[in-house]
């Protein structure tokens, strides 16, 4: 037994007397290996070892490096293919948005949870206030900015998630449940876009919500939920208990994210009344103008 062992450890590079052996040089670069002592493990005593040239190391921890970032590349573009309406996001930047009275606090936000992202973990962002006036626009300004920096991303509508589930059920679809739930719970980031719009949910797309919800927080990862919901409604019972009769769905939510009531107006609105009146959109939502088109 002692005799393989030797045979072993002479395979493996440890010198087989107290002396230092002659160096041996790296095929890939020609230089010295480095060598080092280490114990013998049978007769307590220091030998002598050549270690891996540090080429070596280099190469293989690009090798890793190269997996790593191919892994995350495949991760992205599946994000990539679950996301609704990819060309339209992915026009939506920081660049383009506008910041309105009203929207200040929500830019912030989500401006503070992409520079931290790594450091906020699944701390979440929720968004809620009157259609149009630019959380769809700011959440995916903020998601094609954290893929632009190596990260899976994936963008979708409550409408468009609940109907690819759905469609699952048709044996012939070419996505499989476990496919978009597995992206959904395993992407870095989740826009959740119009959460919470549908006017009645069935129990399989609470049962959904929730899955998602639940597997999200334990795997420390965010959503980002954008809703059209009021301030009333966001403080009201009825709310909470919409998702569940118990309300545990709702208190996830409210604990992993920050909550912003963006108060800007809806901007669609704004534009057509203002073309209509002749004034500016800032005007318009200032309430200049008012009395001369009463």
């Amino acid at each position: 037994m002692k005799a393989e062992m030797e045979q072993i450890l002479s395979r493996a590079g440890m010198s087989d007397s107290l002396d230092k052996p002659d160096p041996i040089q790296c095929s890939n670069c020609g230089k010295d290996k480095p060598q080092t002592q280490v114990l013998h493990p049978i007769k307590n005593e220091m030998r002598w070892v050549h270690c891996a040239c540090p080429c070596e190391i280099k190469r293989l921890e690009d090798f890793k490096k190269e997996q790593e970032l191919n892994d995350r590349k495949v991760k992205i573009n599946k994000a990539l293919k679950l996301s609704s309406a990819m060309a339209d996001i992915r026009s939506m930047t920081f660049d383009n948005y506008k910041i309105r009275d009203g929207s200040q606090e929500a830019y912030e936000e989500i401006r503070s949870a992409v520079d931290n992202f790594d450091e906020r973990k699944k701390l979440g962002v929720f968004i809620f206030g009157e259609t149009g006036n630019g959380k769809s626009h700011l959440t995916a300004a903020g998601g094609n900015e954290l893929i632009s920096k190596g990260y899976a991303v994936i963008y979708i509508t409550e409408k468009d998630l609940f109907s690819r589930l759905q469609s699952t059920k048709n044996f012939r679809n070419e996505e499989s449940f476990q496919e978009i739930m597995g992206a959904c719970l395993d992407a870095d980031l989740l826009i959740w876009d119009d959460f919470m719009s549908s006017q009645s949910l069935r129990h399989e797309e609470k049962d959904w919500i929730f899955q998602i919800i639940n597997g999200r927080e334990r795997a420390n990862k965010p959503i980002w939920a954008t809703s059209n919901i009021t301030p009333d409604e966001f403080q009201s019972d009825e709310i909470a208990y919409k998702l569940d009769d118990k309300g545990r769905t709702w208190w996830r939510i409210l604990g992993n994210m920050e909550c912003i009531f963006n108060r800007a107006l809806n901007y669609r609105k704004s534009k057509a009344m203002a073309r209509a009146m002749g004034i500016s959109i800032e005007e318009y939502e200032n309430g200049e103008g008012a009395d001369n088109h009463e």
